[in-house]
C-alpha cells in the first residue's frame, strides 16, 4: 500500500484486504468447529480459550494456512497495545500482518476477540470491552488503517441478526457516548455486519463485527468469567 498519495483508493485496497482476511479467519474457525466436532472435543466457555485454540491450530499453523492460501498474512496474540509513558494502554487479541507490510511494526489490522450468547450481560461486555478500546475516549488501541474486526464467538444457539438489533439498541440508549456515524447493518463478507464511528472531526473508524458460530463445541459447564 504504499506509495498512494489517494486516501480513498488506499481506503479502498484496505477495506478488499480486511474483507479477505475476515473471510479467511471464518473459514479456519469454520474448520475448527468441524474438526472439533468430528474428534468430539470441546472447549471451555471462555473468551481467551476459544482464541487460544483458534490462534494455535490454525492461524499460527503452517500447513493450514498454506491450505487454505492464507499464507501471506502472519497474526500475533495477546499483544500489548498502544503505549503511552512506557505503559501499554490494552493488549490486542490478534493483530493481523500482510507479510508484505511486516517491515512496518504500526501497519497492521486489529481482531478483538468477544463472546456472544444473546444475554444482556455479554452484549455490554461486547461494548465496554470491545467496540470501546476503538472508539472511546480513552482508546485502547491504535488504528494505523482506521478499520478493525471485532469477531464474536456465539457461543449459544442464537438468531445472531436479532442480536445485532439489540447491541445496535445498546449504542443508541445506554452508549451514547460512543459516537456512532453509521450502526451495525449487514456487511459485504457473510456472517458480517459494519459499523463506522466518528473518532474525531473528518477521521471515522469503520469496524466489521464477524459472528462465528462456535456453540456446537462448547463444553456444558459452568460460564468461566475471563480475566
Amino acid at each position: 500500500m504504499n506509495g498512494f498519495k489517494n486516501v480513498s483508493l488506499n481506503n479502498t485496497i484496505a477495506s478488499s484486504i480486511l474483507n479477505h482476511i475476515v473471510s479467511k479467519v471464518l473459514a479456519c474457525f469454520d474448520k475448527m468447529i468441524e474438526d472439533y466436532s468430528n474428534h468430539s472435543i470441546k472447549i471451555s466457555n471462555n473468551e481467551t480459550t476459544i482464541r487460544d485454540h483458534l490462534f494455535c491450530n490454525y492461524l499460527n499453523n503452517d500447513e493450514i494456512m498454506r491450505n487454505m492460501d492464507f499464507d501471506n498474512f502472519r497474526f500475533l496474540a495477546e499483544t500489548p497495545e498502544n503505549y503511552i509513558d512506557s505503559k501499554p494502554q490494552g493488549r490486542t487479541d490478534l493483530q493481523v500482518f500482510n507479510i508484505n507490510e511486516f517491515s512496518h511494526r504500526n501497519r497492521y489490522f486489529i481482531i478483538e476477540c468477544k463472546r456472544i450468547d444473546g444475554n444482556l450481560t455479554l452484549n455490554r461486555e461486547y461494548i465496554d470491552e470491545g467496540i470501546r478500546r476503538f472508539v472511546g475516549e480513552s482508546l485502547k488501541y491504535k488504528s494505523y488503517y482506521k478499520m478493525n474486526c471485532m469477531l464474536g464467538f456465539v457461543v449459544r444457539c442464537i438468531d445472531v441478526e436479532n442480536n445485532v438489533e439489540k447491541i445496535n439498541s445498546l449504542l443508541q440508549t445506554e452508549y451514547t457516548d460512543i459516537h456512532v456515524q453509521d450502526y451495525l447493518q449487514t456487511g459485504i463478507v457473510p456472517s458480517t455486519y459494519i459499523s463506522s464511528h466518528n473518532l474525531k472531526e473528518n477521521e471515522l473508524i469503520v469496524l466489521t463485527h464477524a459472528f462465528a458460530n462456535c456453540s456446537s463445541v462448547i463444553a456444558n459447564a459452568t460460564v468461566e468469567r475471563d480475566k
